[in-house]
Formats: structure tokens, C-alpha cells, sequence
């Protein structure tokens, strides 16, 4: 059987990073407890309206003798809504509530620890047929 590079028999579908099971998690977090109208797109912001989300640089903030890293994760949410309340209220829901939290959902791969507002919810334009675009940005501080 032919070994991957990192010479584990896994295949490469069934490996997570700490990065992409964050913004699933916190996708699914989200969803389930903010009373969004859609779900949360990682794949891009959908034209008829909804909820798009992707991490960003992330840095270090400690690095132990072990090699395990505390690092922040940005995550950026973009909403587009024909309702220009509405969509800052799902935007403003899902800072709330994760910036809130006392104790995080686990992932198998990180520890989430915290989340705060790195840039609160806001409105960034409207699209030509009406629908407005919001933004905000949440630093997660995660433990690998």
C-alpha cells in the first residue's frame, strides 16, 4: 500500500486541520443556536441572500516546549439580505452569542478557548438589485 507523505496510511479526505474543523464548528454552532433564516456557506456568499463565512491569517500567541501552538484564527462572515435589518441582526446573533459563550464546543483536533469581536457587524453595500451586504470579523482563540 502506497503511504502518504506524511507516511500515515489515512487518506487525505479523512485528515482535518484545527483551521477547517474551527470554521465547521463554528458554522454549525452558529446555525444551531442564532436564528439565522439560512444555513452558513464556506463555500462562497450565495447571490439569492444567505450567510458565507472563511478563517483568515491567523497568528501565534504562544508556542510550548511540546511544539502545541495558542493561536487566533479570524473568521470572517459576510451576509447578504434584501432586508437591510435583518441581515445585521444575523450578523449582530452570531457575535453575540459566540463572543458570549462560556464554555465552547470541542473539536477532535483544537481546543476552542474563546472568541471576541474583532470588527463589529456592519453594513459594506447593496447590490444593484437591493439586496445589502454586512461584514464582521471574530478572532477565535483555539489551542493545538
Amino acid at each position: 500500500m502506497e503511504e502518504s507523505v506524511s507516511g500515515s496510511n489515512e487518506k487525505e479526505d479523512d485528515k482535518v486541520t484545527p483551521q477547517t474543523e474551527l470554521l465547521e464548528l463554528l458554522c454549525k454552532t452558529a446555525e444551531e443556536n442564532c436564528n439565522l433564516d439560512t444555513g452558513i456557506s464556506p463555500q462562497e456568499l450565495p447571490a439569492e441572500g444567505g450567510i458565507y463565512a472563511e478563517t483568515g491569517e491567523g497568528f501565534t500567541n504562544s508556542t510550548y516546549y511540546n511544539k502545541s501552538t495558542e493561536k487566533t484564527i479570524p473568521v470572517l462572515i459576510l451576509c447578504r439580505h434584501k432586508e437591510q435589518r435583518r441581515g445585521m441582526e444575523q450578523l449582530c446573533n452570531i457575535c453575540n452569542y459566540l463572543q458570549r459563550l462560556r464554555e465552547y464546543p470541542q473539536g477532535r483536533t483544537f481546543t476552542w478557548m474563546d472568541t471576541s469581536i474583532a470588527k463589529e457587524p456592519n453594513k459594506i453595500g447593496r447590490d444593484e438589485d437591493g439586496a445589502y451586504h454586512f461584514s464582521c470579523i471574530l478572532n477565535c482563540r483555539v489551542f493545538y
